[in-house]
């Protein structure tokens, strides 16, 4: 009974080190990608970009889950040690269509003025598509025009980094779809 009771406060204590571990992880990658934006590093990195802001936001979001794991077992973390609040994804520069990570069927629109728009994709829209910088305003389910947070608001944590396409990606878009149909 005894080793039952050391072997759940072991659990507790491993998952109270993987938040601390993991809290710091992401605030030397958060420097990082901070330190590459602004032109700072001292070295030239290989892979730091998209993918590493991905990645710094995906252990956020898994920070955020164990955080609330750790406070529904019951076990205490310092007042200091909650989680920042949680940041939103970063906002591509590029213009063009996206489509979300998770997979759902949506065809994501950022515009040259900078706004957002999304509608379900179908091949029926891919037809519809006039140019590789507009979405035309028949399409049934049409978002309208959103800013950034409202895009992540209306999608789920899932859907993020966007993936971006490019002309000749859709060809391929619109048979995919039409194949599920």
């Amino acid at each position: 009974m005894e080793d039952d009771y050391k072997a759940h406060d072991d659990y507790k204590t491993r998952m109270v080190e993987e938040y601390h571990e993991l809290k710091e992880r992401i605030s030397k990658l958060d420097d990082a990608v901070t330190k590459y934006k602004r032109g700072e590093l001292e070295f030239k990195p290989k892979c730091l970009g998209g993918m590493t802001v991905a990645q710094l936001y995906i252990m956020q979001d898994y920070l955020h889950v164990l955080f609330d794991r750790i406070k529904v077992m019951g076990i205490s973390l310092d007042s200091d040690d909650e989680p920042d609040k949680k940041p939103l994804p970063a906002e591509p520069q590029s213009h063009g269509f996206f489509i979300p990570r998770d997979g759902k069927p949506y065809l994501i629109l950022h515009d040259t003025d900078g706004t957002w728009s999304y509608v379900t994709n179908t091949p029926a829209v891919m037809c519809k598509i006039v140019s590789w910088s507009e979405l035309p305003y028949g399409i049934n389910k049409f978002s309208g025009y959103i800013n950034w947070e409202q895009l992540v608001e209306d999608l789920q944590d899932s859907a993020f980094p966007l993936i971006p396409l490019n002309a000749s990606s859709m060809p391929t878009i619109a048979k995919a779809l039409a194949d599920n149909d």
